[in-house]
């Protein structure tokens, strides 16, 4: 009778354990794969985490208990609601409900509004209603503003040698306008009454910012807070640190921005994950054929093999975790760091490192390699055990046909992404162009064997008696293990056809922009600054100046069908947009851009299904919903974006960031010189044509460089676990006369030919599309970037593939070949 073998699912972790101190390699590698991706995941645990739970803390409003405001996000079905980049206004009546609850104390509406102080030295100035700062304690000396009088801070009227009783003249985007001096804070800013904030404010009487509570002494903030909400369920009730969000609105949507980088990096690391673990098990699960094979043949069913394989990687990836997500922690501080550095998150926002992440990671990971485990060991599972045995010392057949097929079909959607920029426009082309790269890889993956097996085959019938020796094995092993040297040069390719693909993705479109901008912006002046709707009169009636068209930087959400929104930076004009700018006009008119009108790019407007004269679902910057008219379109929208917006279309009065000038730049200096707070530059300064990289684009390239990082290091963890398992056959070769010279030199050669094919199929993969790009959009059919990029990457490629190989060839051959062949 056959043995029998243990049972259940814990029953096969002693022969699976004993199995694995025997090929330890190839779990090594195993481990060093789950280990580098549980740092990379956990990084996008810990920015996910933060985003969602980190906040930044109060300032001016520290001694205010509690802030109630409107929610200032979108909600997004099955999604993380997008944060509004604008404030939504309360009604100001609320403050009879807010102060009638118990605990209780005081309650007051603040009302910000943005200003210039036209004073030498002085320029923007953030104002508020003076009562918010007498909630919380502001000293005052003099007394509290009425009707058109301020309170100033102390180091603004010491730049101004203001003192009480002086007047100050003030510019708001509703008008320029004399306060008083009543009186001097240490509450930094403008303060005003709370009706002069309104107006200066241009909102309704009925109209506030949020809600300031202070509670009564004793009560508890948070019993308090959730007597509020019951009151107020529509509203957002914040206290502690959570206050900061309601105050500083603009850093606190920054936060959200971690959310969907974490989400867009998690999902590739999953992925990247899954394949080199898969790649690391593939050469396990060989190391050990032999065993698996006598298992099949003393009774093992093919789900205990299965079973055994999956609890052999599932400990080498629990060992792995802990030192992977402690590396994770120290890389997420580094990278926020950067972050906060180029301005593209708050300094000071605590990381969120609870339990949370770190348990989400181990999860995601373990079921990882166990469905990589299972699929690894799936062909030698389900052998039958007399051919489980004889094919334990030889390479496995050809991959079945199934298989062959997909791997080919997706090579040829590759090609076919690849030339999507000759013929598609906008940003699609972009998306298209840089995962035909990784459809490609993974098509390589499921076609290699035969591709690998067809090279091999006809450099093999090259070889003739004039061939040396190690160059003859060298190519014969290739051909022989086409499966084990396909699996390492699909890793390789994807390294190289990631590092090519990201950089020069971000510096074509980089480049295509620049070009854009440089032809489209037109004037001949840009005054920067807070810019008014009275100094844009004042200026275009200045001798010399032909037109000033403010222009305002924002975001704006489109609505789609199915409940969803997508989030666009914008440009909103003021009318006159065509004298100042060269959009590249497509259809319609952009004179037309006034009142409840926006124009699209020609693109976008393809994509979208959208045409002049059609209307357009958005949700503006301060959640308003709207369905402006499309009065045109143009070709020019990576310069200057997929959508732009007239300036009408947006709530309330403004400051523009900028007043575009056509006409002489030295009148307009002339102009600006007279107004504090504004400057001037020649030329358009707005949009800014890129002079290199973005924040964005250096994050992303960040990120794809360390996910680089991660494929190269489950490449060497693949070959020298490969080549370690080659004992018995180099010791064979020593047995029937070969030097270890020879054998190094062709396990060299072996690594040299792997490095070349992955090499070549990498820049195929890469090279390519890159340049159709470059070609589509600019016209130079060659990718558009540091050229120096490309001879590194294959570098660094081939020096990976010959020391992943050599060193651990040079340690197997250090002993007797007898021992080598004994011990196997």
């Amino acid at each position: 009778m056959p043995a029998t073998l243990p049972t259940g699912r814990l029953g096969m972790a002693g022969p699976s354990l004993r199995m694995a101190r025997r090929r330890l390699p190839g779990l090594v590698a195993v481990g060093l794969a789950v280990a580098g991706g549980a740092a990379l995941l956990t990084v996008a645990a810990v920015l996910a985490q933060t985003g969602l739970t980190s906040h930044l803390g109060p300032q001016r409003l520290a001694d205010a208990d509690i802030l109630v405001a409107a929610t200032q996000t979108h909600p997004v079905p099955e999604d993380v609601d997008l944060a509004l980049p604008e404030r939504e206004t309360v009604d100001a009546g609320l403050l009879d409900t807010v102060a009638a609850v118990p605990g209780v104390e005081a309650a007051v509406a603040d009302v910000a509004f943005a200003a210039r102080i036209d004073e030498p030295a002085l320029g923007a100035a953030d104002g508020h209603a003076w009562d918010t700062a007498a909630l919380t304690g502001a000293a005052l000396d003099g007394r509290a503003p009425g009707p058109d009088e301020a309170v100033l801070d102390t180091a603004t009227a010491d730049a101004a040698g203001l003192t009480i009783g002086d007047t100050l003249q003030v510019t708001t985007p509703t008008g320029t306008t004399g306060l008083r001096v009543t009186g001097l804070t240490d509450a930094p800013g403008l303060h005003t009454d709370a009706a002069t904030a309104r107006a200066l404010a241009g909102l309704d009487a009925d109209e506030a910012d949020f809600i300031a509570v202070r509670a009564e002494p004793g009560a508890d903030a948070e019993t308090v807070a959730a007597a509020l909400r019951d009151a107020l369920p529509a509203l957002d009730v914040a206290t502690g640190d959570a206050r900061g969000d309601v105050e500083r609105l603009a850093e606190a949507t920054a936060t959200g921005d971690l959310v969907a980088l974490a989400f867009s990096m998690g999902g590739t690391i999953v992925l990247l994950v899954g394949f080199i673990t898969a790649g690391a098990l593939g050469v396990a699960v060989a190391g050990q054929r032999r065993d698996l094979a006598l298992l099949r043949a003393v009774g093992a069913t093919p789900r205990q093999v299965r079973r055994l394989i999956a609890a052999q990687a599932s400990a080498a990836a629990a060992v792995a975790l802990v030192p992977g997500i402690a590396a994770g922690h120290l890389l997420a501080g580094a990278f926020t760091g950067f972050l906060a550095d180029s301005g593209m998150l708050p300094a000071g926002l605590p990381l969120a490192r609870g339990p949370i992440g770190p348990l989400a990671v181990a999860a995601v990971l373990l079921l990882t390699v166990q469905v990589a485990a299972r699929g690894a060991a799936r062909r030698t599972s389900r052998l039958p055990a007399t051919a489980a045995v004889a094919e334990s010392r030889v390479e496995p057949a050809a991959p079945g046909p199934v298989r062959t097929t997909i791997g080919f079909i997706l090579l040829i959607a590759a090609a076919a992404q690849s030339i999507l920029p000759l013929a598609v426009p906008g940003e699609t082309a972009f998306i298209a162009a840089v995962t035909a790269t990784l459809t490609a890889v993974i098509g390589f993956a499921l076609a290699g064997p035969v591709l690998v097996g067809l090279l091999t085959r006809r450099a093999a019938k090259r070889l003739d008696a004039h061939t040396p020796a190690p160059m003859w094995l060298a190519v014969k092993n290739n051909r022989a293990y086409a499966r084990r040297t396909a699996g390492a040069v699909a890793v390789l390719a994807l390294a190289v056809g990631l590092t090519i693909t990201q950089v020069f993705s971000q510096t074509t479109y980089t480049a295509v922009t620049a070009a854009e901008i440089e032809a489209g912006a037109t004037a001949d002046a840009t005054v920067t600054g807070p810019v008014s709707a009275a100094d844009l009169a004042a200026l275009g009636e200045e001798p010399g100046v032909d037109a000033a068209v403010g222009v305002a930087q924002t975001t704006v959400l489109r609505a789609l069908g199915d409940g969803g929104v997508e989030s666009f930076p914008a440009l909103a004009f003021t009318p006159g947009v065509g004298a100042v700018a060269d959009l590249g006009a497509a259809a319609g008119d952009l004179a037309d851009l006034r009142g409840d009108t926006v124009a699209v790019s020609a693109a976008s407007a393809r994509l979208w299904g959208v045409d002049v004269g059609d209307r357009v679902d958005l949700v503006l910057p301060n959640g308003t919903e709207a369905s402006p008219e499309v009065v045109a379109t143009y070709e020019r929208g990576f310069g200057f974006g997929s959508i732009v917006l007239a300036a009408d279309l947006l709530d309330g009065p403004r400051f523009y960031d900028a007043a575009l000038v056509a006409g002489d730049a030295g009148a307009v200096s002339a102009w600006a010189a007279a107004v504090p707070g504004l400057a001037v530059a020649t030329g358009a300064a707005v949009p800014q044509a890129p002079a290199g990289m973005t924040p964005d684009q250096w994050i992303s390239l960040m990120a794809t460089l360390a996910m680089t990082g991660y494929v190269l290091l489950g490449t060497a963890n693949g070959l020298v676990a490969a080549t370690s398992r080659r004992r018995t056959e180099f010791a064979s070769l020593r047995a029937v006369g070969a030097t270890p010279r020879q054998v190094q030199a062709m396990v060299t050669r072996e690594a040299l030919v792997t490095a070349a094919v992955a090499v070549g199929a990498g820049l195929a993969f890469s090279v390519l599309p890159m340049a159709i790009l470059g070609l589509g959009f600019l016209g130079k059919p060659w990718p558009q970037g540091p050229l120096w990029v490309i001879p590194a990457t294959v570098a660094v490629a081939v020096l990976i593939a010959w020391a992943a190989t050599a060193i651990p060839t040079r340690r197997a051959l250090a002993g007797p070949p007898t021992a080598a062949l004994a011990v196997d």
